[in-house]
């Protein structure tokens, strides 16, 4: 029974991802580094891309990029809170671009 309880989370939960679509942006500045995030969702596949600065005695090195992917629900997923227009992943909001 838990086993059908949890199918039926997962698949609404895949199924809830989908209204989501779009992308989804996040500037954030601090004393040792400068962000920029975008989220790609398209269906359950969510693509994370960074690009960053560090801030070494107070000069910016040169700009990095990372990218990440995963699925909704899957192992190596961050916990998210989704809403209409924004999602929250730990202490990061991205809002919906039109």
């Amino acid at each position: 029974m838990k086993k059908l309880i949890y199918i039926a989370l997962l698949f609404a939960a895949c199924k809830s991802a989908t209204k989501h679509n779009g992308i989804y942006v996040s500037h954030t500045e601090g004393q040792f580094s400068i962000a920029d995030d975008t989220l790609i969702i398209v269906d359950t596949l969510i693509i994370n891309r960074t690009g960053f600065q560090k801030i070494r005695n107070g000069q910016l090195k040169p700009k990095a990029f990372k990218t990440r992917k995963w699925t909704v629900n899957s192992p190596d997923a961050p916990p998210m809170q989704i809403t209409a227009d924004k999602i929250q992943i730990g202490n990061t909001t991205y809002y919906k671009l039109p």
